[in-house]
C-alpha cells in the first residue's frame, strides 16, 4: 500500500550546500540509479518520495515496516494477500488499506526480489538525501556573518553634504550674477512715459471679460450634462467589474494555454439559464493529480483540495449579474443561436483574472440582435420562416429580438 499512489515522479535539486556534504553514503546512491527507473516505471504513477499525493510519501518506509525488507517484499508482490493472511506486518498493512479509502494496489508479481530491493534502496537514498538537504551547512552561516561584519560601508554622507553646499553655492552666484545684469540693462534717466500694459495685465482683462466668461459657462453646462447623463446611464451596469476570488485561478492558464473549453467548467451553458459556476470536484477530476501550479505553485491548488476534503464549497464572487426583472438564458444563445462565449465575455483565454468586459446594458444587447445573423441551416423552423420572411439575411430582430416580453418578465 505504501507503494500505491503518486501522479508524478519525483525529482530532487542538489542545493549548492549540499555538495559539501559528504556523510551521504555514495555507494548506496550508485546502487540506487537501477531502482529511480524502476520506481519510475512502477511507482511514480501512485507515490513521490517526500509528499503525499494519491498515496503515502515514502520518505521512512523501512522504519514503519521496522526495516524488515522481506515483510515488505512480499507486500509488495501482493498487497491484498498481504492484509489478508496472517503475516507480521498484516494488521499495519490492513490498518493503511483502510486509511486510504480501500483502494487496491496493484500487485507486482512480475517484479524479482532484487528489484524490489533495488526500489527500496533508491527510496532510502533519497530519503536520506532529502534529509541531509534540510540540515544547515556548516560554516555557511559563519561565513556570511563573517563577510557582513568585515566590509566596510561607503560613507555616503559626507558626499552628499559637499554636493548640497556646492549646488547652493551655485545657486547664490547665479542669483548675484542675474540682480547685477538686472541693475546694468535697466535704464536709470530714460523720459517717462506711458507704461505699455504687461502680458498678465491683459490676459487678466481677457479672461475676466463677459465674453470669455460666458464661453468657459457654456462649456462646463456642457460638460456637466454629458457626465450627468452618463452617470445616469451606468446605474447598473458593472463594466471592467473584477473582483478578488478566494482562489488566484488563471483562465490565461485553463483557457489559453491548455486550451480547456469553457464547457467542461461550466457545464450549465447549453442546458438552461445560467452557465453554472463549477464545483470542486470538477476541478478535482484534474488537481486529484495536478497539485503544483506553473503560475501558483502549490498555494492556491492547496485552497481546492482543502475544500474538497472538508466537503465546505469555495465562495467564488460572481461578476456578471443581470437585473432580476431580465430574463436571459445561456442554453437559447449558445445551443440554439452558436454564440461563442467571447462574443459577451471578451477574451477570457487572455485574462488571468476574469473581468467583466462588457458593460451588458438593454441598449448593448439591442444592437446584437439588431446585427446578428440567424443561422437558417441549424433548425428546419429557421427554415420554414426563412420562406415565409422572403428575405436574403434574417436577424434576430426579424424573429422577435426586439420584443419586450421576450426579455422581460
Amino acid at each position: 500500500m505504501e507503494l500505491h499512489y503518486l501522479c508524478f515522479g519525483f525529482q530532487m535539486e542538489m542545493k549548492p550546500a549540499m555538495r559539501r556534504l559528504w556523510i551521504i553514503p555514495l555507494i548506496s546512491l550508485v546502487w540506487a540509479q537501477d531502482g529511480k527507473a524502476l520506481f519510475q516505471a512502477n511507482c511514480a504513477s501512485c507515490h513521490a518520495i517526500n509528499r503525499r499525493v494519491v498515496g503515502p510519501a515514502l520518505k521512512g518506509v523501512h522504519e514503519r515496516w521496522g526495516g524488515d525488507e522481506a515483510e515488505l517484499t512480499k507486500f509488495i508482490h501482493n498487497s491484498q494477500a498481504y492484509i489478508n493472511g496472517n503475516f507480521k506486518y498484516s494488521a499495519y498493512a490492513k490498518k493503511l488499506y483502510e486509511e486510504y479509502n480501500k483502494a487496491v494496489m496493484t500487485a507486482f508479481t512480475a517484479l524479482s526480489d532484487a528489484e524490489i530491493k533495488a526500489i527500496l534502496d533508491y527510496i532510502k537514498a533519497e530519503s536520506e538525501a532529502a534529509a541531509a538537504a534540510s540540515a544547515p551547512a556548516g560554516g555557511a552561516t559563519g561565513g556570511d556573518a563573517g563577510a557582513a561584519a568585515g566590509g566596510g560601508g561607503s560613507d555616503i554622507s559626507p558626499i552628499l553634504w559637499v554636493l548640497v553646499l556646492a549646488l547652493g553655492a551655485i545657486a547664490v552666484a547665479l542669483l548675484v550674477a542675474t540682480m547685477a545684469l538686472s541693475r546694468l540693462l535697466r535704464p536709470e534717466s530714460a523720459p517717462q512715459a506711458v507704461a505699455e500694459p504687461s502680458a498678465w495685465e491683459k490676459f487678466q482683462k481677457v479672461i475676466t471679460s463677459r465674453r470669455f466668461v460666458g464661453i468657459v459657462a457654456l462649456i462646463a453646462l456642457v460638460w456637466l450634462t454629458n457626465a450627468t447623463i452618463k452617470k445616469a446611464r451606468s446605474v447598473g451596469l458593472h463594466q471592467g467589474y473584477q473582483p478578488v476570488q478566494p482562489i488566484a485561478f488563471s483562465h490565461k492558464t485553463h483557457a489559453g494555454e491548455y486550451k480547456i473549453a469553457c464547457q467542461y467548467c461550466h457545464v450549465g451553458v447549453e442546458k438552461g439559464k445560467s452557465a453554472t459556476i463549477p464545483s470542486t470536484n470538477i476541478c478535482m477530476n484534474c488537481h486529484n493529480y495536478i497539485q503544483e501550479g506553473s503560475r501558483y505553485g502549490t498555494k492556491e491548488i492547496a485552497k481546492i483540495l482543502e475544500s474538497w476534503e472538508k466537503g465546505k464549497p469555495i465562495e467564488w464572487v460572481r461578476i456578471h449579474n443581470l437585473p432580476d426583472y431580465v430574463y436571459f438564458s445561456h442554453a437559447q444563445h449558445v445551443k440554439v443561436g452558436g454564440i461563442a462565449c467571447q462574443t459577451c465575455h471578451g477574451p477570457v483565454e487572455e485574462m488571468e483574472e476574469v473581468y467583466q468586459y462588457s458593460d451588458l446594458s438593454m441598449g448593448w444587447c439591442i444592437n446584437c440582435h439588431r446585427q446578428t445573423k440567424v443561422d437558417l441551416t441549424a433548425n428546419p423552423y429557421y427554415a420554414r420562416l426563412h420562406e415565409q420572411l422572403k428575405e436574403k439575411e434574417v436577424t434576430v430582430e426579424k424573429i422577435g429580438g426586439l420584443e419586450c416580453s421576450k426579455c422581460h418578465y
